[in-house]
């Protein structure tokens, strides 16, 4: 108890000598606003940026909160992102490698208990889908062995290798539920139409530690295109403008028994020229006998483009049948500030030039229980009433007036050839007149 009152001693120290010497803010730059509704609360609490401010805000670099006398509060910018922890180094024991396609093997933790929830298979083959099953001991048993305890029969890997760009696409992860033993099992299922079986590098396992994770989501329409050229199926969904944060989109289709990659491209214009590439993933919808599991989400580093392109790579398959709308996801962004009750706060973005604050707030963030705050909302989006709109840069008079200059230089240079044209008349003139010699006589 008393460690946890030093800790809050300590960030509010730092919190305040921040505020104290933070200069005052200068609002004209800054051109939309919204109000924070603390509701009474005091100490550090948690407000969450709505996803549409990122239409107006600069990459979030420009975002500032204010409090009532005008002076700028540090704050911790959140992203909520979700880890894999405790992640271990293994042992393979016993690789088998039937005829019939499938791969057996021991995975050795060295030690029983620690728990892991996950297994990481590396493979150098290109091409592969395949169920996988999982189980468990303390003892080291042959691997045909029927006293092996089952953990999961419900694992799926997969793995595709384009033959041109050798860009790879698949899932190559096992979760199952916490286990603590030494070895497990694996059982990497056959595939007729694949040829031979998996091959296995390395194996690694790890237990996961899931951080709270928001997200937005939406609902929106998609256009649907099955491209004969490319043998590919494009859905093309319009977020309506560009700056909104997204990061995966679910695809919706009745079909069954298939697994294909995904080429994510966005564009702020939707010209045939302006799409760019922005990753890769995959989709799937196994049902089987012995597996049953649909993954139709495909993810991509986060974008801010207007239009994402979705092209399912159907190679020599048939299109599948794909629903028309689509569930599209973004982050919920969050700022982690100290508020005073006594005191009102407002959320200030939209200026191009602001950079990235330093807060000193930012290296004392292990010591904020993050859940465990209050949060709290802000209002509608206004137009900053002291917002001054930033003068263009200031055009040298050569620029601004071309035409005038080039006419002024055509008078001057008609100026200086009618000067020259008279004075070698006068000259010409003077040189021919007679010379008079009667001086001689």
């Amino acid at each position: 108890m008393h460690k946890k009152k030093n800790i809050a001693v300590v960030v509010s120290i730092i919190i305040g000598i921040t505020a104290v010497t933070y200069a005052a803010f200068s609002p004209s730059a800054w051109q939309y606003m919204r109000s924070i509704d603390i509701s009474g609360n005091s100490g550090m609490i948690k407000v969450h940026v709505p996803n549409n401010v990122s239409w107006n805000a600069n990459s979030f670099s420009d975002l500032r909160i204010i409090d009532g006398q005008g002076n700028e509060v540090p704050y911790i910018f959140s992203r909520n992102i979700s880890s894999s922890g405790n992640i271990s180094n293994t042992r393979l024991l016993d690789m088998t490698k039937t005829k019939a396609g499938s791969t057996h093997f021991i995975v050795d933790f060295g030690s029983s208990g620690v728990v892991h929830t996950g297994l990481h298979i590396v493979s150098s083959s290109p091409n592969f889908r395949r169920q996988v099953a999982v189980d468990s001991s303390d003892s080291l048993l042959p691997i045909d062995d029927p006293s092996w305890s089952p953990v999961t029969i419900e694992g799926f890997i997969f793995k595709f290798t384009d033959p041109y760009t050798r860009q790879v696409a698949g899932k190559d992860t096992i979760t199952f539920p916490a286990n603590a033993s030494r070895y497990l099992r694996v059982f990497i299922g056959s595939n007729p139409g694949e040829g031979g079986p998996v091959v296995v590098d390395s194996v690694t396992a790890y237990r996961d530690v899931q951080i709270s994770s928001a997200s937005y989501s939406r609902t929106l329409n998609a256009f649907v295109y099955n491209n004969p050229i490319k043998k590919t199926s494009e859905l093309t969904i319009d977020l309506g403008a560009s700056g909104l944060i997204t990061s995966s989109v679910a695809i919706n289709s009745p079909d069954t028994n298939y697994s294909r990659r995904v080429v994510v491209e966005v564009s702020d214009t939707a010209t045939t020229s302006s799409w760019k590439y922005a990753g890769e993933s995959s989709i799937s919808q196994i049902s089987t006998s012995v597996f049953r599991g649909v993954s139709n989400i495909v993810q991509y580093p986060e974008q801010k483009a207007r239009f994402i392109r979705l092209s399912i790579v159907n190679d020599d398959n048939p299109p599948l049948s794909l629903e028309q709308t689509v569930e599209v996801f973004g982050p919920v962004l969050s700022a982690i500030f100290e508020a005073h009750p006594q005191s009102s706060y407002t959320l200030y973005y939209g200026n191009p030039s602001a950079f990235q604050p330093q807060y000193d707030i930012t290296s004392i963030s292990a010591y904020i229980d993050e859940a465990s705050l209050p949060i709290v909302s802000v209002g509608s989006e206004s137009i900053n009433p002291l917002y001054v709109t930033p003068q263009g840069p200031v055009v040298p008079f050569t620029e601004s007036h071309k035409i005038l200059l080039n006419i002024l230089l055509v008078i001057v240079v008609l100026g200086i050839g009618t000067a020259i044209v008279f004075y070698l008349r006068s000259y010409l003139k003077k040189g021919s007149t007679p010379i008079d010699n009667s001086f001689e006589k």
